[in-house]
């Protein structure tokens, strides 16, 4: 699922983000699949359009995924976990500094160590304005990961993304109390509601089972549908 980095969800979330004044985000979710990663490119992606130098760091040993768009320059790595490449969105043509998820066990037990993670964040901080961490689901727990919460601990906040049906809300308020034991400062949860579209939306969808036969009735009401002040409602 890829998230337009001008939507406007997107441009609220980061208004919200720059008027707090946090510089380092985790974001996680209660589950894996709930649009974790999406989030995380989306906000990077803002992040680097409002002219504010960039970090995208790969924490999410669950689901790694940046690997096969990292561009890495041809240098000796740096640091615990190397030195950033650039992580290439060739569709619009924007180039964003990003860290694939580590893979060697020893490095993966250093940051799980306190203090190690906090330290490396500190190193990325003079270099960049924002920082955005992918971590895995607050239900991933194996030994060769790093535990979100850790992770949220060791930045200036968190975000928990929540895939609307997806998790109940028992499991939602174990995430967050989780997150809060381990001092984590979670400013809020964020809902993904792809797969609960709006009533305009599934309108639209429905006029498309009018064409051929009724094409013309079809584009009618497409853009009745679309000038109804009503449908266009924010709920």
């Amino acid at each position: 699922m890829n998230i337009d980095a001008h939507h406007i969800e997107i441009e609220r979330l980061h208004a919200r983000l720059t008027a707090s004044g946090k510089r380092v985000i985790a974001i996680t979710s209660p589950t894996p699949g709930e649009g974790v990663t999406s989030l995380s490119v989306a906000l990077a992606h803002r992040s680097l359009l409002a002219g504010r130098s960039t970090l995208l760091v790969d924490l999410n040993l669950e689901r790694p995924a940046y690997g096969h768009l990292l561009e890495f320059e041809s240098v000796k790595p740096s640091g615990l976990l190397g030195k950033p490449g650039l992580l290439v969105r060739h569709e619009q043509g924007e180039a964003l500094a990003g860290i694939t998820a580590p893979t060697r066990r020893e490095v993966i037990l250093k940051l799980r160590t306190p203090g190690i993670l906090e330290e490396q964040i500190g190193a990325w901080l003079e270099e960049y304005d924002n920082i955005i961490l992918d971590t895995a689901s607050m239900k991933h727990e194996s030994k060769d990961g790093i535990p979100s919460e850790r992770v949220a601990a060791a930045s200036d906040a968190s975000l928990l993304v929540v895939m609307a049906g997806k998790s109940t809300e028992a499991i939602v308020w174990e995430a967050v109390e989780r997150l809060e034991a381990a001092g984590a400062n979670l400013l809020g949860c964020v809902l993904n509601n792809r797969d609960n579209p709006s009533l305009k939306n599934e309108l639209l969808r429905e006029t498309r089972r009018l064409e051929p036969r009724y094409s013309r009735l079809a584009s009618m009401l497409r853009g009745w549908i679309r000038r109804n002040r009503l449908l266009s409602l924010e709920t």
